[in-house]
């Protein structure tokens, strides 16, 4: 398959990426692999910036216990929130954020458990215990599920965006990645991130061309992404996606323009 897409000059440059599996995926997501980090706790913020803009979207922050005054102590609270920043909202459950599985969508229309709030902080874990009844637990949605997706919105310089930050409970709660939606009021679905696919050594097949492989799914639609610099954050898609017709896919590029680093993801 032949395409004019100006692409790489030395596409020598071309990155040769393993597969990762996920259920939901989409090429027009920007994908932040953590690094994960539990919430500190004594009121120390750590924060995130969904689209890395330089400006935090949401920041996340332990307190400490507070505890009866009685001896021994009849209860303890320690509670974890989110921070809203900005103009960005935050889909919460009453003062709780609400935790969504993998899969479910994070649109205008909310879920029915949840609304979007632009305002403040909410808790995303309450821990609780008593010394004098040697009793202890937890509260909160993400107490009851133990893992799952916030769901955000952030504005950014093109409009509003849409996006997922991944929870888990350890003995707190733990940040690990999240990602967001490039294109300004396209919904995401909860987990939902771009899934490379392995491509074969590329060849020169034919003078001026460079031949990709890649083992392929008949019905599936592939995208090849391009960016200049390997520590460039977000992907570009090329403007064509390629139909699987064998479980072998071929494209031939035109080896013209500036050198750019590619790859090959899952299309919708």
């Amino acid at each position: 398959m032949q395409t004019s897409e100006p692409l790489a000059k030395l596409l020598i440059l071309l990155l040769l990426t393993g597969g990762t599996p996920c259920g939901w995926s989409q090429s027009t997501i920007a994908y932040s692999a953590g690094p994960a980090f539990q919430i500190p706790a004594e009121f120390i913020p750590a924060s995130i910036d969904l689209d890395r803009d330089g400006s935090a979207d949401f920041s996340f922050i332990g307190g400490g216990p507070l505890c009866t005054m009685d001896v021994p102590c009849s209860g303890c609270t320690w509670s974890f929130d989110v921070l809203i920043l900005g103009t960005n909202g935050l889909l919460v459950q009453d003062s709780y954020a609400s935790i969504l599985s993998a899969g479910e969508w994070i649109a205008p229309v909310t879920c029915s458990n949840g609304v979007w709030s632009s305002a403040g902080n909410s808790t995303l874990l309450s821990l609780w215990w008593s010394e004098r009844y040697g009793t202890s637990g937890s509260t909160g949605p993400l107490a009851t599920m133990g893992e799952g997706f916030l769901g955000a919105r952030f504005y950014g310089a093109d409009g509003l965006h849409y996006g997922w930050v991944h929870v888990r409970l350890d003995w707190g709660p733990v940040v690990v990645d999240w990602a967001y939606e490039t294109r300004p009021g396209a919904p995401i679905q909860a987990g939902a991130k771009p899934v490379p696919v392995p491509l074969a050594l590329p060849t020169v097949a034919r003078p001026g061309y460079l031949r990709l492989n890649w083992p392929s799914e008949i019905g599936k639609a592939y995208q090849v992404q391009v960016k200049g610099r390997l520590e460039a954050f977000a992907w570009t898609n090329l403007s064509f996606v390629i139909p699987a017709t064998t479980t072998n896919t071929m494209l031939d590029l035109p080896m013209s323009g500036a050198a750019q680093f590619m790859r090959v993801v899952e299309a919708d």
